[in-house]
């Protein structure tokens, strides 16, 4: 539904097939898989656990001796597999996906509206024409009171109208046939010779005439998938490994090139101490500066030359450092997008632990409390998700600990699920947690003594 609302004016009004738009919907889909994936996971561990500690056959379980674990590992067999799954589907599936996805929305984008001309109004959606007609009848094909303004090229235009008409489309779309009646054509033809002040104006009157007009325009184009399957979005790991390779070596000749133009404008060429040391040494005498020793006619001629050299300097010195930071946040991009393919699968494997362990202990199935908890639980994850990306991007965390933030957050909670529901205890006991605080004082003052 976020798809079609951000969409929907790029879809409307342009006539496209029922495919197209399906085939649209499918790559939006499998671009949701990230999302969906983690919570659907989440989900039914909860209600498939909930259902069994209601039914009170998790107390069968374990009063028989069956521990936690024991009855956990079909499921976490299923975790893994699934983890397993989703790497694959986010390192070779999701970046051909999101490909098709960007090429066929340019398409969409690029496509004009469906061919609609209203009466009164001028159309001006086919390129050298804008056509006006009074009425149009409810079959669509007769009109009356037709109006073409044609633009021929940059000397030519012509008029033509007509009481009435026919307007029909060839049947592969590809032409827009006006067959008029009783009408006139005005041309008026511009002269090659300049300033000439008068023209040649042709007048021709028809009781029938076709006229038609090419619509090759309204047909959707094809992008080449050339153009973005180099995107960072669109590469798997070791592609992804082989662009930040590329972009490191860059960086590396980009930070090569300044140093040689600077020691040339700094040194006049000169490339050794040796040479430095050889050029004979200018005594200022009584002068204080030293532009006392260049003649005053000259003065005016050096200094403008040396702030010339020192903006120029100034200038080149700022683009080689820009280039050096835009290729560090590409770099950067890469990085994100390589652990942005490992974080999916962990993100399922944790939710096995923390869903499982939930549900035996809310003991409640069904589509009411574990949906609500399921979500809650997501939007927390999801929301340190975005957090760390962000960070990551604007250079306050590494791509590392910016993309693993929220899996490094909600490890430990899944890793206390798990040893509550193993132990059947609550999840919040207060005298479980004083006695640990308790523990902690008594082996903290051993140590201090």
């Amino acid at each position: 539904m976020i798809f079609l609302w951000k969409y929907i004016e790029d879809l409307v009004g342009k006539g496209l097939e029922w495919y197209i738009i399906a085939k649209l919907l499918f790559y939006a889909s499998a671009n949701m898989v990230p999302l969906s994936l983690p919570i659907a996971v989440l989900l039914a561990c909860i209600m498939t656990y909930g259902n069994l500690g209601e039914r009170f056959e998790l107390a069968a379980f374990k009063s028989a001796g069956i521990s936690m674990f024991t009855f956990m590992r079909s499921t976490i067999v299923i975790g893994v597999l699934i983890a397993i799954g989703a790497f694959f589907f986010s390192n070779y599936i999701l970046p051909s996906s999101y490909l098709k996805f960007v090429v066929t929305l340019v398409d969409i984008t690029k496509q004009k509206p469906a061919l609609n001309i209203k009466p009164n109004e001028f159309y001006n959606e086919i390129d050298g024409y804008s056509i006006m007609i009074g009425d149009k009848s409810d079959d669509n094909i007769t009109i009356e009171e037709v109006t073409i303004y044609e633009e021929l090229d940059k000397n030519n235009d012509n008029v033509s109208i007509a009481e009435k008409g026919k307007m029909q489309t060839t049947k592969d779309n590809q032409n827009l046939i006006f067959t008029l009646y009783n009408g006139k054509q005005y041309e008026e033809l511009q002269s090659d010779v300049k300033n000439k002040k008068t023209a040649e104006h042709l007048r021709m009157n028809f009781g029938e005439w076709e006229k038609s007009i090419d619509l090759s325009g309204f047909q959707m184009t094809h992008t080449s998938e050339n153009l973005y399957q180099n995107h960072y979005k669109m590469l798997n790991i070791n592609q992804l490994a082989v662009a930040i390779d590329s972009l490191h070596q860059y960086n590396d000749r980009q930070s090569t090139t300044l140093e040689p133009s600077m020691k040339m404008h700094y040194l006049q060429g000169r490339d050794s101490s040796a040479k430095i040391a050889a050029q004979p040494e200018v005594k200022l005498g009584k002068t204080k500066n030293f532009i006392d020793l260049i003649p005053v006619t000259e003065r005016n001629a050096v200094v403008k030359k040396g702030l010339s050299t020192s903006r120029s300097l100034a200038g080149y010195s700022n683009q080689v450092v820009q280039r050096l930071i835009n290729t560090e946040m590409k770099i950067r991009d890469h990085q994100i997008e390589v652990y942005r393919k490992y974080t999916l699968s962990v993100a399922c494997l944790l939710f096995v632990f923390i869903g499982a362990p939930l549900g035996s202990i809310i003991r409640k199935g069904g589509f009411g409390l574990p949906v609500l908890l399921s979500i809650f639980i997501f939007i927390f994850y999801y929301i340190l998700n975005i957090v760390g990306e962000k960070l990551a991007e604007q250079l306050v965390l590494t791509p590392f600990w910016g993309m693993w933030m929220g899996s490094f957050i909600i490890a430990p909670f899944s890793v206390l699920l798990t040893i509550k529901a193993k132990n059947d205890a609550p999840i919040i006991d207060g005298e479980w947690y004083y006695n640990q605080l308790v523990k902690f004082r008594q082996l903290f003052r051993r140590k201090q003594s």
